[in-house]
Order: structure tokens, then C-alpha cells, then sequence
């Protein structure tokens, strides 16, 4: 049977996964660490730099994308646990996460891969084609992450499975896709700036100190992100089944 494209469509997931956030911290902690490392990659490879912008291309860029998708993947299954008990283990999610770790970055090279091709193919052709490009591939990859993380599939297979779920659930898979992309790229950007110019201004500027900042609001921007992919996954995937 055909799902209807209305399965999985429920618009409380957004401010309950901040609550759960809020309640569950610890699902933080292996994105946190997963984007301290990408700053100290960036400061290694780009010194004249201490945050991820000295980073964005390249071989660097895509380990650095290949370890903070993995940290989402240990989020996910973090928050899949904290979905359906309303509290999350850390010591449970980073043992699962060890154990599926090669199945997350097989999905996560996957993803990468995919969008570093959207991308340069995309300059190739414009600007805007390059954007529409990224915005066409995140929307059809949104669910490999959940999918290799809690959904039992293995990396290799995670891309196809999140494409069919997509075009199962057109409307919630566009909905989180657009939200994911605000909250993982630009209101970290958004709030780091602003705090930047509040903070700096009555401070003296420790680049350091800046970016590890901006690690954190990127470690919580993903960690939120990890909850409403997971839980929209799960919906769509398991709520009415085919």
C-alpha cells in the first residue's frame, strides 16, 4: 500500500525536540566533540584561522563534514532513546554509536560525496544552479543518517532508503530539510556574529576562544537537528508501512 504523503506529519516535533534537548544534554556532548575537532583541524591545516571557516574546502572540508556527520549519527541515536523514553543514556549511545560507526560513515561519505558533486558541478553551471543543486540533494539525503543510525539499515543501503521515505513523505521531508538547513547553517552563523559583536566589543577578541564559542552553538544547532531527523524518520518509516 501506498503511504500518503501526509504520514509522519507532525508540527509538535519541532518544539518538543527542544524540550528534549533541553532535558537530555547530553546528546550534546559527541557533536561538541566532533566540532572542537573540526576547529582543531582547522586551525592545523589553515593556522592563520581558529574556526571552521578556514576550512571549507578541499580535502580538509570533507573530513571535517565526514566528522561532524558522525557525531550527528551518534545524536541520532541518542535521541531516538530519548523519543521513545523521554531520557537518553550517553554511555548506551556512544556504545551503539561504536558499534555502528562503520555503517554511519559509510553513509556519511555517501552524503558527502553527493553534495561535494552537487556543488562543483553547480558552480559550473551558476550560482544559482549550484544552490538548487545543494538545496535538491539535501532534500532527498535528509533521512541517511537516522536511517543507518536507528533504522537498521546499513550505510551502503541508508541513501536509497532515505530517497524512498522522501518520496513517500514529500511535505514532512521538505519541512525538516528547510529547517535543517537554517538551524545547522545559518543561525549558528547568525548567533556566533551577533554574539561576536556584543561580546568582542566590551572584550578583547581571542579568536580561540571565538570559535570554541561557535563550537558549541554548533554542537547544540546539530544535536536539535539530530532530534527532529530522527523522529520525522521514524514517523515516516515506521508509522504506516507500505
Amino acid at each position: 500500500m501506498k503511504q500518503s504523503p501526509l504520514a509522519g506529519f507532525d508540527l509538535t516535533v519541532y518544539p518538543r525536540a527542544l524540550l528534549l534537548l533541553v532535558s537530555n544534554p547530553s546528546i550534546v556532548l559527541v557533536p561538541l566533540l566532533t566540532t572542537l575537532l573540526g576547529v582543531l583541524m582547522a586551525r592545523v591545516i589553515s593556522p592563520d584561522q581558529y574556526g571552521l571557516s578556514g576550512v571549507t574546502n578541499g580535502l580538509g572540508g570533507l573530513i571535517v563534514q565526514l566528522i561532524e556527520l558522525f557525531g550527528v549519527g551518534v545524536a541520532c541515536i541518542m535521541a531516538d532513546d530519548a523519543w521513545r523514553h523521554g531520557r537518553s543514556s550517553f554511555e548506551g549511545g556512544w556504545t551503539e554509536g561504536q558499534r555502528k560507526g562503520g555503517e554511519l560513515l559509510v553513509s556519511a561519505i555517501g552524503i558527502t560525496l553527493i553534495l561535494a558533486v552537487a556543488q562543483y558541478a553547480g558552480l559550473l553551471l551558476g550560482t544559482v544552479l549550484s544552490l538548487l543543486l545543494m538545496a535538491v540533494a539535501s532534500y532527498f539525503l535528509i533521512w541517511t543518517i537516522p536511517a543507518a543510525a536507528v533504522g537498521g539499515i546499513p550505510g551502503g543501503a541508508a541513501i536509497q532508503v532515505s530517497i524512498d521515505r522522501v518520496r513517500a513523505n514529500p511535505l514532512p521531508a521538505a519541512l525538516v530539510t528547510v529547517v535543517t538547513v537554517f538551524v545547522a547553517f545559518f543561525a549558528p552563523v547568525a548567533i556566533t556574529s551577533w554574539l561576536e559583536v556584543s561580546l568582542f566589543s566590551y572584550l578583547p577578541r581571542l579568536p580561540l576562544v571565538a570559535s570554541l564559542i561557535g563550537a558549541l552553538i554548533q554542537a547544540i544547532a546539530l544535536s536539535y537537528v539530530a532530534l527532529i531527523i530522527t523522529k520525522t524518520y521514524t514517523d515516516a518509516a515506521f508509522t504506516r508501512r507500505y
